[in-house]
């Protein structure tokens, strides 16, 4: 009797170590793929500008291009991968000063906001003037999230994260409906005043920026836009939104094609192809039911595809990270609701985001380094 109960003790012994080795070595395997990942990223994207200043070059075909949606991603990537060890104080100054030498100025005034794109045209850097604001919100968030990292700095970061989040509600912003525009051009006089990108929508961005500010309009700013965005999840039964919403008396409808940006406006497209990763960190319950519609909708899919009309069907034969990214990413918040997305999800990992276009790999390092988590 009792040699048997020291032989069980002993296989208990065994099954315990066995699985702790085994969790190991899974934990140890996922951090080593997710550094790669974004040390890659940094030597593949981030590009020297001058001595204090880098850029991450979004350009295609060998070509140089900065924009506002890059440098806030690569700001916001570059502070959670501080949060992490993997990056330092200095790798983020440096994108940092970049944005501050490109800052866009109105009426003969300098904002805090940033000049959505300069690129190199025959060898010669030319800024196209005007902002982006979902460039804008990434680079405010980037600023109170590197607060939390490198509090030595956390007042200067804080500060002009609270001038920038300042000028887009000046610059950027419709008070009559209480949404966020797609750039300062998209003034009370012009039809773009009415037009949502989908992808704007980042209430846990909007919740940071109100705790920081302590302005309520950042309140109401995410109340109206989750309430429009379900609007525009519960038109289809695949609860898929478009990448562009205008907003009219009767409500608000999915943009017609070319009507703000490309053919593509009123399908989920590459600009919507961030909601899911934007609404995951909500608790609101608009973002949750937003979310479980689009995850059921991938759930029933043998893959995911680039793209798909609004009623479901695929524009495209092939995969982007673009796309799986932000899935693998919301499928992450609740692994046993979504496991067959977080298991196949994991695969956005297998092609080196080296010989991945800008976005796509830029999507990956931020799922990477874990997104827009603020802690």
């Amino acid at each position: 009797m009792v040699l048997n109960k020291k032989i069980w003790v002993a296989v208990g012994f065994i099954i315990v170590a066995f699985t702790s080795i085994l969790v190991y070595a899974r934990l140890h395997n996922e951090q080593s793929v997710t550094a790669n990942t974004y040390q890659t990223w940094q030597k593949t994207f981030v590009t020297r500008q001058s001595d204090q200043a880098t850029y991450v070059n979004a350009g295609v075909d060998g070509k140089k291009m900065a924009m506002s949606e890059a440098q806030g991603l690569g700001m916001l990537i570059t502070a959670q991968a501080g949060r992490k060890g993997w990056a330092s104080q200095t790798d983020f100054d440096h994108l940092l000063a970049y944005y501050q030498q490109n800052r866009l100025v109105v009426a003969n005034q300098q904002t805090h906001l940033m000049n959505w794109r300069q690129r190199d045209v025959k060898g010669a850097w030319r800024t196209d003037a005007h902002s982006a604001t979902d460039g804008d919100l990434y680079i405010a968030y980037a600023l109170h999230a590197a607060a939390s990292v490198w509090p030595k700095q956390a007042t200067t970061y804080n500060t002009l994260a609270k001038t920038i989040a300042a000028d887009i509600l000046r610059y950027e912003y419709n008070d009559q409906q209480q949404l966020l525009t797609v750039g300062d051009w998209a003034t009370a006089d012009t039809a773009a005043y009415r037009v949502m990108r989908t992808s704007d929508v980042m209430p846990s961005v909007f919740t940071s920026l109100a705790e920081l500010t302590n302005d309520q309009r950042w309140g109401q700013v995410s109340d109206s836009m989750l309430t429009k965005l379900a609007t525009l999840s519960k038109q289809h039964k695949t609860g898929l939104v478009p990448d562009f919403a205008v907003v009219t008396k009767q409500g608000v409808r999915a943009a017609k094609a070319k009507e703000v940006a490309t053919k593509q406006d009123g399908h989920y497209a590459y600009n919507a192809a961030r909601v899911p990763m934007m609404l995951a960190d909500s608790s609101d319950h608009r973002a949750v039911q937003i979310n479980r519609r689009l995850m059921h909708f991938f759930d029933q899919q043998t893959q995911i595809l680039a793209g798909y009309t609004v009623t479901g069907k695929a524009l495209h034969k092939y995969e982007s990270n673009v796309f799986s990214a932000p899935i693998f990413y919301a499928a992450q918040s609740d692994a046993d609701r979504y496991g067959k997305l977080y298991k196949t999800g994991a695969t956005i990992y297998n092609r080196s985001v080296a010989q991945q276009p800008y976005y796509d790999a830029t999507l990956t390092a931020l799922v990477a380094v874990g997104g827009f988590k603020n802690d």
